[in-house]
């Protein structure tokens, strides 16, 4: 160690687990009132054309293949490059689904990665029911889907998320494949480290008439590992561990891997049209959806 004092630091352990604080639902009233305002200011001019002729404005999908141009909002698409229709109440019927990734990974750091996905899930399941869309909940570790239509379910759908743990190793990567059960779901969210897949399998799941959104949460340690210190890595979902002391070099190394990683990933969404987001897993949930959703 060339004569240097080894200062030794436990990277922590996964918390597997997920817990809902007593603000949690507050957070949300808050959060899903500040983007519906931010939408109605934003898409004002469009609110009141419709209301004009007796339709109340909830917002915009995605067009599907076939339908009347006439529907198109032009504007929408000469900013964003992608086709976009906008939807009254009598028409809101949209599905959206949260794909969450439980693998054991997913409970690295304080607080776990695991924790941060669970509330962002939360977080979209009220948003789309606020915007008149059904949403369903696909969790890597488990079969079957939680799908929720009404406002009065969310409850339930937090007690499934606080019944999940963070545990084997089917992540993202096992997610992509409901390509065929997702028929007709027009916004897909997916949540997790995206430490088990390539941004080829994840974007198989593109459709013209879908919108993809990624949030990829990592522990603190993950995107700026300590230097000058002993470190024992453990590898959540085999439980290998390695121990090794992480000098200035080392962590550069890691920090170039990393950057090069994550580019690779920002270009591929950038070439499907989807959104993305890097966050750390001590990032308040808020952050996430207004990246994903504002």
């Amino acid at each position: 160690m060339n004569g240097r004092r080894e200062r030794r630091r436990r990277v922590p352990l996964p918390s597997p687990g997920v817990r809902f604080g007593a603000d949690y639902l507050a957070r949300i009233g808050r959060l899903t009132a500040r983007l519906a305002s931010q939408r109605e200011r934003r898409e004002g001019e469009a609110r009141a054309r419709l209301q004009g002729v007796g339709s109340e404005f909830v917002g915009y999908r995605p067009y599907r293949s076939g339908e009347d141009l006439r529907s198109l909002d032009w504007n929408l698409l000469a900013r964003l490059g992608r086709p976009f229709v906008r939807v009254a109440a009598r028409e809101a019927s949209e599905s959206w689904a949260v794909l969450l990734d439980a693998s054991a990974s997913m409970g690295t750091g304080v607080p776990g990665k695991l924790q941060l996905a669970a509330e962002t899930a939360g977080a979209l399941a009220a948003l789309g029911l606020a915007r008149r869309a059904s949403v369903e909940l696909w969790i890597s570790n488990e079969a079957v889907p939680c799908v929720l239509r009404r406002k009065d379910a969310l409850r339930t759908w937090m007690g499934r998320l606080e019944r999940c743990r963070a545990e084997g190793a089917a992540g993202i990567g096992a997610l992509v494949g409901l390509g065929p059960r997702l028929r007709g779901v027009g916004r897909v969210f997916l949540i997790g480290d995206f430490l088990d897949c390539e941004p080829s399998e994840v974007f198989s799941l593109a459709r013209p008439s879908r919108e993809l959104c990624l949030a990829q949460i990592l522990a603190r340690e993950e995107l700026a590992p300590p230097a000058g210190t002993a470190v024992r890595w453990i590898d959540a979902e085999t439980g290998s561990a390695r121990a090794m002391y992480v000098d200035g070099a080392a962590r550069t190394g890691y920090e170039g891997v990393l950057a090069a990683e994550l580019e690779r990933w920002r270009s591929a969404s950038a070439r499907a049209r989807a959104a993305r987001g890097v966050w750390a897993s001590t990032t308040p949930f808020e952050s996430l959806v207004q990246g994903l959703c504002g």
